[in-house]
Parts: structure tokens; C-alpha cells; sequence
């Protein structure tokens, strides 16, 4: 009888902690909203910087964030016909104090999703 009764204790607290991370993850997406540069921040604390980045929404992600003083970065483009010419590459060499600050600040978000961030010594999943 005891055995039982701690067996579906066991099984209600492993519920809950489920059930938390759960809620945890789902407020951090309310928070975010469509805030996509700053998922993307979340996913290069995770990363070993400098970080090539070849995709073109990531690239404006690493703009938007280079602007706004979360990490530095160098864009770079291919040689262009006309005046302006879009980065086809960034290279993310840090996340700064300011960065940190704000990853403190949003907190713990669920694992990232792969991407198509490719490191400097060549292409690697996130």
C-alpha cells in the first residue's frame, strides 16, 4: 500500500516538474513575442564565437543586434553593381554587456531549433 502510494507520488511530481518547464517555456514565448533578434541572441550564448552567419533573415537578425549594441559583428558583402549591396555574410565576434544584460533579463528559454549558422572553420548546425 505504501509502495503505491509513493509510486503516484513519484508519478505527480514528475507531472508537475513537466508540466512547470512546460508553462516556463511558453512564458518565454509570450515574452517574445515576435521578437525574433533576441531568440536569436538566446541562441549564440550558446555558441563558440566568432560564428559565420550565411542566412539572409539571420544576417538581418546580427544587423539588428550589432545596431542596437547586444554583440559586434562585421558584415560583409560580395563586390556590387549598384550602390548599395545586401551583407551575404556577418560574423559574430561577441556578445557584448549590454547583450548579457538582456539575456539575464529574458531569462531561460526552451532548447534551440537547428539553423544554418556556419562557423568560421566551416558549416555547423546549431
Amino acid at each position: 500500500m505504501l509502495n503505491a502510494v509513493l509510486s503516484r507520488v513519484t508519478m505527480d511530481a514528475e507531472w508537475l516538474r513537466e508540466e512547470a518547464q512546460r508553462l516556463r517555456a511558453r512564458r518565454a514565448k509570450i515574452r517574445l513575442g515576435n521578437r525574433k533578434p533576441l531568440w536569436f541572441l538566446m541562441r549564440l550564448r550558446h555558441e563558440q564565437l566568432p560564428i559565420c552567419v550565411v542566412e539572409p533573415s539571420e544576417i538581418r537578425y546580427v544587423s539588428v543586434l550589432a545596431a542596437t549594441g547586444l554583440i559586434e559583428a562585421q558584415m560583409g558583402a560580395f563586390p556590387a553593381s549598384g550602390r548599395y549591396a545586401a551583407p551575404t555574410l556577418a560574423t559574430v565576434t561577441r556578445i557584448t554587456e549590454y547583450g548579457r544584460a538582456e539575456i539575464a533579463r529574458i531569462g531561460e528559454l526552451p532548447k534551440p531549433i537547428p539553423s544554418s549558422v556556419q562557423l568560421a572553420r566551416g558549416p555547423r548546425l546549431l
